[in-house]
């Protein structure tokens, strides 16, 4: 505020005395911040005092005054002590009507405003000073009027009335930046309680070459910077533009610039220019003009701007015809056409008029439309899941959709009003946060619908997943918007079926040792458990499902119920690959499977088994040879053994182990010193020192030499001969 320059400018100009005088103190206090004051002694000299903390002063031992400041006026009501004061009684009193300086000036710009041209003005001012404040540039101003004209002008005031008219310039102004000139008539006063000057001048200045004029209002922080400046220019120019128009009012042909309230020093600069009508303009909020909607409210705004400092007057006239309906003076107009008793599908004029301060007026006209009818559309709605071929067409003039889960939904719209501009199309859907899409005139989309998250699924535990749970709905809309607003809306609850199978998880365990990637604890002949409690299904209840079972290809007579599957032990099994498949069924025909393989390792021990015996040459008893023996290992791990033919044996042989692919398979051969008769038996000697035997079905005979055959033959012969000879010896007796 410029009152505080005066404060400023009555501290600079009076000496400060010091609180360390020589002598005795006095003590000053109060209970609050005394704001702002000015103390000084008996013989005028100011004492600094901090308006933002309570009075703690030692003063030296006199006479002292204290005053309040009101806007940087010294006011009339005063503290006189010589000793210690508590200053809070007289800090808190209540200044009624506090003093103040008043007055006014006036610059009367007489014209004309055009470039290079001289500028003819007339200036009148007047300022009223309360006594308690002093001329500013005299000595002691806080002492007040009377004190300086006792004390500079030797109680004579007509002196003070001499200096002040030739010590006051006329405070105004600057045209296209250069300072107006004419000489002032300035005639000063005094009273009993105020004092002043008052000033008219003639004025001229000159304008430069540019299109814009500039007028300067000088800001000094004076005594005159604390009355208002009324500025009046001649018809048809206004006020265009100022930096400082926060703190100017009025019209714009007479304004007011309250230079008080600008708080730097420096120009007020105000811009003048001809007067132009205002731009006209308006538009409805939430609509697009010229559409409006028959069921409605509608409210039209203007946007009418001027180029000066005050807003133009608006008046809004709606006429249907010849008749008008509505005028009003207003920056907005209400339309209720049901109110109007108008009709659908009805075109009205609606114009906007707007005057300025100095009377131009500018209008705009438009033709709108009422629209009473809602958009119209043509729908196709359709879902494909994967597991068909073709898709399915959806009944959407129903208030429910079905469809199955992991199904894809697709719209595709096309939507048309009686209004020229296409219809926004909305769908909105609380499937996902922020879920819409949005078109306009013609849409198409297409999106996944799953049952929702409070399904059965692993979020869940086993116990949870066991219960049914509901099938999932969700809502869906559709919002066709014209551009009058009319709104048709359809809205569906889309219920998501069940199209998810069922998870059957069996869990296999070997003597209470769970088999898994990393456990394969199986071992032939240990029996195998099948737990299914970690299946579930999406919806159904555990108990509500049919199960199946197979084994290698083969199906299992366990049940079909829950209870019946919920555990089984699997029939005693071979070593080897096996392969068991689980199937789950829920209540709306979906079926899940679940297959898995699993091993049954060999067990650990020594399992052998001769399958082939081979003699090597054609050697016989007596004679040396070879047997090659094929054996099988059923079992598995580290085992010795040798084999035996009578008393010919290999070494000690390591045994192949069977696996999950066979039994081990090896070949050895028994060397033999010499061939026994009879049947070849083998023996498998183990490091425990028992054995097995092999009956291999091979023989070991002699072999027959030619002489041997003889021999074998002479005693037959013999025999032959001698009963032919029998036979002979009737013959022969009988000749």
């Amino acid at each position: 505020m410029r009152k505080a320059v005066l404060l400023v400018v009555i501290l600079l100009l009076s000496p400060l005395s010091s609180v360390n005088a020589e002598g005795g103190t006095i003590h000053l206090w109060s209970e609050q911040a005394p704001g702002s004051v000015l103390l000084w002694d008996d013989s005028g000299n100011l004492t600094y005092v901090n308006p933002n903390q309570p009075l703690d002063l030692e003063l030296p031992e006199g006479n002292w005054t204290m005053v309040r400041l009101i806007d940087g006026i010294p006011q009339a009501v005063d503290l006189t002590f010589s000793g210690d004061t508590n200053a809070t009684d007289f800090l808190n009193q209540t200044i009624e009507s506090p003093l103040a300086i008043t007055g006014s000036s006036h610059l009367d710009i007489l014209g004309p405003i055009q470039r290079s041209m001289q500028l003819n003005a007339t200036w009148s001012s007047s300022i009223s000073i309360p006594n308690t404040l002093g001329h500013p540039n005299l000595s002691d101003a806080h002492l007040g009027i009377n004190h300086q004209i006792t004390h500079d002008f030797g109680g004579n005031s007509t002196l003070l009335f001499e200096w002040i008219s030739t010590q006051t310039e006329i405070g105004c102004c600057a045209y296209d930046k250069v300072d107006m000139v004419g000489d002032a008539n300035i005639t000063a006063f005094a009273n009993n309680q105020t004092w002043g000057w008052s000033s008219d001048a003639n004025l001229t200045g000159q304008s430069d070459g540019r299109s814009t004029r500039l007028l300067w209002i000088p800001i000094t922080g004076g005594l005159s910077d604390s009355t208002d400046l009324r500025v009046t220019l001649p018809n048809p120019h206004e006020i265009r533009y100022s930096p400082q128009s926060a703190h100017i009012s009025g019209l714009p042909d007479d304004f007011v610039i309250h230079r008080g309230n600008i708080s730097v020093t420096g120009n007020a600069t105000i811009a003048l220019g001809t007067n132009v009508g205002p731009i006209v303009g308006f538009h409805a909020n939430d609509r697009q003009l010229p559409w409006l909607p028959f069921g409605q409210l509608s409210q039209i705004v203007s946007d009418c701007t001027d180029s000066s400092i005050v807003e133009p007057e608006n008046r809004f006239i709606l006429r249907d015809g010849n008749t008008t309906l509505l005028d009003e003076l207003s920056s907005n107009l209400t339309i209720d056409a049901m109110f109007l008793s108008l009709s659908p599908s009805t075109w009205l004029n609606l114009t906007l008029e707007c005057t300025d301060p100095q009377g131009l007026m500018t209008n705009e006209s438009m033709e709108i439309y009422i629209d009473g009818v809602q958009p119209t559309r043509t729908l196709q709605m359709q879902y494909l899941h994967p597991d068909d071929s073709t898709p399915g067409d959806v009944d959407y003039g129903n208030g429910t959709i079905s469809i199955p889960s992991g199904a894809v939904l697709s719209g595709a719209i096309q939507a048309g009003d009686d209004s020229a501009p296409p219809v926004d199309i909305e769908w909105t859907s609380n499937k996902s946060s922020g879920w819409i899409h949005l078109g306009i005139g013609n849409h198409a989309w297409n999106d996944i619908f799953v049952q929702g998250p409070h399904v059965n699924g692993q979020h869940l535990s086993i116990e949870d997943r066991h219960q049914t749970k509901p099938l999932t709905v969700y809502s869906l809309q559709l919002n066709l918007t014209d551009v009058a607003g009319n709104v048709l809306t359809q809205h569906w609850d889309v219920t998501v079926t069940d199209r998810t199978n069922p998870t059957p998880r069996p869990a296999l365990s070997i003597d209470g040792n769970y088999y898994g990637d990393l456990n394969h604890p199986v071992e032939g002949g240990s029996s195998i458990e099948v737990n299914m409690s970690e299946s579930w299904d999406d919806i159904d209840a555990i108990d509500q499902l049919t199960w199946t079972v197979e084994l290698n290809n083969e199906t299992l007579e366990i049940g079909t119920s829950w209870v019946d599957i919920q555990s089984f032990t699997l029939p005693e099994l071979t070593a080897g690959r096996h392969t068991l498949v689980v199937n789950a069924t829920d209540s709306s025909g979906n079926t899940g499977t679940h297959s898995m393989m699993f091993v049954v390792e060999p067990p650990i021990e020594a399992l052998y088994r001769i399958t082939n015996v081979v003699k090597i040459g054609d050697g016989g008893p007596g004679d040396p040879g070879a047997l090659d023996v094929t054996l099988e290992n059923d079992g598995q791990g580290e085992s010795y053994f040798r084999l035996c033919y009578l008393t010919d044996c290999t070494t000690g042989l390591l045994g192949v182990e069977a696996s999950v692919d066979g039994p081990g398979e090896m070949t050895h051969r028994i060397p033999v010193t010499e061939w026994a008769s009879g049947e070849v038996i083998v023996r498998i000697e183990f490091t425990d020192n028992s054995t097995t035997e092999h009956h291999s079905g091979l023989h070991i005979n002699s072999e027959m030499t030619p002489l041997m055959w003889i021999l074998l033959a002479l005693p037959p012969l013999a025999g032959l001969v001698a009963l032919w000879r029998l036979k002979r010896e009737p013959e022969d007796e009988n000749s």
